[in-house]
């Protein structure tokens, strides 16, 4: 057995481990980055494609951003329907100018990805290799028994780094037992060419009553054409998946036209996708990306959030490690970042994914989007994971969408019963 020793183990080659493994690199530690796929062009299919632009200064701070553009990813504003009518516009960033997400297709991402972390100095890129057991030091983790083609492995490192998915085998391992929650919805989607969109360049979601539609126009021409219904739709759509996703979709206000469309590949469907979540540290042990959350694809924020907490990993552990100290410290900063971020847009991610319907609070904040630009900009720039919970249900939010409302509703009012104000 091979025994290799190194400063950081990252277990998974997606969005989460390759800009953890870079990131680290690029601070001048020895990362074994290691992944159970040997194709290095391998890439996730079951995605939205769609980064949330809260992920976009982590993508700037990879180089990643102009390699996406050459590769024809598509900088993403999304336009908003429900049945108070379009949310248009753009969300902004903390200094207050407009910015995007990006969207572009797994197959082309996750190989510039794994690339940019192959050819990092520092970074020694085990393709084809899994991880089979943890090296432990009483319940502190001090590596892996990797096994691959070439033979096995024996890796240790001061911190062990679990990038490998909703259903991460490191986790497993390591005993950390998941949360799980139902989500009443499952997703259809499939990818297509010549699609004409009413939305030129932008991409569309649609809350119509208890089901959602998306269009989105992604790299090489292709349109990412998606549906999430609930369980009790999902019996008539899974006898012809392709054609109930088409009639959904072109029944839509401004739905897309299909009429010159080719549709190019099968279209996938996700039965059952409960929210998982995970405690992202252990001993010796931090988990990113999905490993330490994976949540109701409906919103779109996997990518955004796999690019965003290996950032918070690194920026909390690098100085320790290069210092040679514990972790144990770094690890609880990180845990903390991960809450503080994500754990108010995890709860109403699962709150929405378990029900059918908008409660009070969401009715009152999209339809007063709909109405009053300032609103709009508001709710998109919670949409895009910019703002927390607290920014977009602060009191002065919840005040101005409840004078929005009330004014739009008397205004219409008075039309009706041809009243003219003074």
């Amino acid at each position: 057995m091979q025994e290799q020793q190194f400063d950081v183990i990252v277990v998974g080659a997606g969005i989460a481990g390759c800009t953890a493994a870079t990131l680290f690199a690029r601070r001048g530690l020895n990362v074994a980055l290691v992944e159970r796929n040997a194709d290095c062009k391998a890439y996730k299919r079951m995605c939205t494609h769609f980064i949330q632009a809260s992920a976009v200064p982590t993508i700037r701070r990879l180089g990643l951003d102009k390699a996406i553009e050459t590769s024809g990813g598509i900088p993403n504003r999304i336009d908003l329907w429900t049945r108070w009518g379009w949310i248009r516009g753009e969300p902004h960033n903390d200094q207050g100018e407009p910015t995007h997400g990006y969207n572009i297709r797994r197959k082309t991402l996750d190989p510039l990805l794994r690339a940019i972390a192959a050819n990092t100095p520092g970074v020694t890129f085990l393709a084809g290799y899994s991880a089979q057991e943890l090296i432990l030091d009483g319940r502190h983790v001090r590596g892996i028994k990797a096994q691959g083609a070439a033979g096995k492995a024996e890796l240790t490192a001061s911190l062990l780094v679990g990038a490998d998915g909703r259903n991460s085998r490191i986790a497993t391992l390591a005993g950390i037992v998941p949360r799980r929650s139902e989500n009443c919805r499952g997703s259809y989607f499939a990818h297509y060419r010549n699609v004409s969109l009413a939305a030129d360049g932008r991409s569309q979601m649609w809350f119509a009553d208890t089901d959602v539609g998306y269009s989105f126009p992604n790299d090489d021409g292709i349109t990412v054409l998606a549906c999430a219904v609930t369980k009790e739709r999902m019996r008539a759509f899974k006898v012809d998946p392709a054609a109930n996703l088409e009639h959904f979709l072109t029944a839509l206000p401004d739905g897309p036209d299909l009429s010159s469309a080719e549709r190019v590949t099968p279209a996938q469907q996700v039965l059952h996708y409960p929210n998982v979540s995970r405690p992202p540290v252990g001993d010796g042990l931090a988990l990113v990306g999905d490993a330490a959350g994976s949540h109701d694809p409906l919103f779109g924020v996997g990518c955004g959030w796999a690019f965003q907490s290996a950032e918070w990993l690194v920026d909390a552990a690098a100085d320790a490690l290069l210092r040679k100290k514990s972790v144990a410290r770094a690890l609880k900063h990180y845990a903390r970042t991960y809450h503080r971020h994500l754990a108010g847009h995890q709860f109403l991610v699962t709150d929405y994914s378990r029900r059918a319907h908008f409660n009070v609070i969401e009715r009152l904040m999209y339809s007063a989007a709909a109405k009053d630009s300032h609103m709009a900009k508001h709710l998109l720039r919670f949409g895009a994971r910019i703002s927390g919970v607290s920014e977009f249900l602060s009191p002065t939010a919840l005040m101005r969408a409840a004078w929005v409302n009330t004014t739009a509703f008397t205004q219409a009012h008075d039309r009706a019963t041809n009243v003219h104000p003074v």
